[in-house]
């Protein structure tokens, strides 16, 4: 991890953590934090059962380890930013909750001491897979379960912007389609109904949010203070899942977050309308095949060999 990873996630930990949790019912901006806490803790809570430990790397604001408490797991929290700690620290004030101020790899932490690992939003800021996937094999028991979030290299055939243009010139689109194609073998009938029902659902809403966006014409809505002013690291579910597979860990599912269902150039245009269209189509395909060619992230959750 760079001095310029520290740095960033010290100096903009009140203003990340604001925009990643904002608490708006008809959003602006998708609310990837609680989204990807939700699907991480979902994911794992098999193996931890109703009294196990949960370690989180690279914890930052402490929010999926309040969760997790709350839930009667020993909760146990790593991150190397002093001012996320501190938001930590306030976070999960009174709730039994281990802190430790260290790199994800350097936390003393005793091997096979944990049920479950959480690591979001980190292994993109990492220079290779390895050191990561290795932590959490060391620090699980057998049958303990790992959930990592990724930003999802699929969608850049999708996205119709920089990414894809990349992928083209690089000559790297080719094995990606054919990775995609794989997975869109595997989408029934089914998935186009439920999000034909969610959308339904979510009627009343999209007519409020329209009134919310004309409203708000010409206002800047998507301005992000916290930019990363460095490249970060895309996966793949077939990359990920070898790095994996290396480190003596076995896929459990893979899990779509933050779905665009129109080209993410549009956004601005009307960003409530947008975000709550992504919302139907997060509640609708987050398990599905569709929603990998769809979403920019994905949480993979992979388990220990028993």
């Amino acid at each position: 991890m760079t001095d310029y990873v520290r740095e960033y996630f010290n100096r903009q930990a009140q203003a990340w953590v604001a925009q990643a949790y904002a608490g708006d019912r008809l959003p602006a901006r998708f609310p990837v934090g609680p989204e990807r806490l939700r699907v991480a803790l979902e994911s794992v809570a098999p193996a931890v059962g109703t009294d196990g430990t949960l370690v989180d790397l690279g914890c930052g604001g402490g929010q999926l380890l309040a969760h997790a408490a709350r839930l009667g797991w020993r909760a146990v929290g790593v991150d190397v930013a002093p001012g996320m700690m501190e938001l930590a620290r306030r976070e999960t004030e009174g709730l039994g909750v281990r802190l430790i101020e260290a790199v994800y790899d350097e936390s003393g932490l005793e091997s096979g001491s944990a049920d479950a690992v959480t690591a979001l939003g980190l292994i993109e800021y990492l220079p290779e897979d390895a050191g990561l996937l290795a932590e959490a094999e060391r620090l699980l028991r057998p049958g303990g379960r790992f959930a990592v979030s990724c930003r999802n290299r699929l969608y850049n055939l999708m996205s119709a912007n920089a990414y894809t243009e990349r992928e083209l010139t690089g000559g790297t689109a080719p094995a990606l389609l054919d990775e995609l194609r794989g997975m869109l073998e595997g989408v029934e009938a089914s998935d186009l109904h439920a999000l034909a029902h969610e959308l339904a659902t979510a009627a009343s809403d999209l007519e409020r949010a329209v009134e919310l966006d004309e409203e708000l014409v010409g206002v800047r809505m998507l301005e992000h203070p916290t930019t990363f002013e460095e490249e970060r690291r895309q996966h793949s579910p077939a990359e990920l899942r070898r790095s994996a597979e290396a480190a003596g860990l076995a896929e459990v599912a893979l899990l779509p977050i933050h779905p665009h269902p129109l080209p993410p150039g549009t956004e601005s245009l009307a960003p409530r309308v947008y975000n709550r269209l992504a919302l139907a189509w997060q509640r609708a395909l987050g398990g599905r095949p569709l929603g990998l060619a769809l979403c920019t992230a994905f949480v993979a959750t992979f388990e220990k060999e028993r």
